[in-house]
């Protein structure tokens, strides 16, 4: 009796798989069209903050003659999906593509570089680590204006022309990334840059931890948005603002 019982259980399972085992190769030749993405995403990645010392003498490229500085990059690289809304070849072979992005991905990144000279003085070391701090902070909310790209991405129509059908499948739709990228790097960039204005502003008589001044920085930007600072010298820059000392 045992026998038999062990035999319809070993039975049992090899229908089971007989029958799975299709059933789930099936499930994922299909399931694009069976699960539907949203038509705007945004995947961001995690900002990578670098400091690097440099010798004054032979400063790089980049740092030019400052005693420091923070660079930053705001990356934003589109995934897109397409159809056609018009094609046509004409009699010297040049193709014309019209199509439509139907679902647009943007992938950011932040990488952040603080160069700093080995006689840079400490106080310039922790304003720069304010900069990046600032860019990290806007970063946070860079998905918006990502989101928001795309999604006027969607409402356009984007041409591409070449003798080579896929060149010009892939002009059009360089257009749309780069449409993208553009806009999303005006929003984040001249926040970050309004932003070093108030910043900097206040930094060279600071005397508090830089993340409560980032936090003031943000706070006034958001508050009153930037306008043009006085910086006479008979006004401290606390006074030419909020009066505190």
């Amino acid at each position: 009796m045992a026998n038999g019982g062990s035999t319809k259980a070993t039975k049992k399972q090899s229908l089971m798989l007989l029958v799975g085992v299709p059933a789930l190769i099936v499930l994922i030749m299909f399931a694009p069209r069976l699960f539907k993405f949203a038509p705007v995403e945004v995947s961001k990645a995690a900002p990578q903050i670098e400091k690097r010392i440099f010798n004054i003498k032979s400063p790089p490229a980049d740092v030019g003659r400052n005693e420091s500085t923070t660079l930053y990059k705001f990356g934003c690289d589109s995934d897109l999906d397409y159809k056609i809304e018009e094609e046509t070849k004409g009699s010297n072979g040049v193709y014309h593509i019209r199509l439509k992005v139907t679902r647009a991905k943007a992938n950011l990144t932040l990488p952040i570089t603080i160069w700093l000279s080995q006689i840079v003085p400490d106080k310039r070391s922790q304003i720069e680590d304010g900069h990046a701090k600032i860019c990290e902070r806007v970063y946070v909310d860079a998905h918006i204006p990502a989101k928001e790209a795309c999604a006027r991405a969607l409402e356009r129509t984007y041409y591409g022309q070449s003798t080579d059908r896929q060149r010009a499948i892939d002009e059009a739709l360089n257009q749309a990334r780069e449409e993208i990228k553009q806009q999303y790097i005006d929003a984040v960039e001249s926040r970050v840059k309004d932003v070093y204005v108030i910043y900097d502003f206040y930094a060279p008589n600071w005397q508090e931890p830089t993340e409560v001044l980032v936090d003031k920085a943000l706070q006034e930007y958001e508050v009153g948005k930037p306008r043009k600072l006085s910086t006479t010298s008979d006004t401290t820059p606390a006074e030419k603002t909020d009066g505190t000392k």
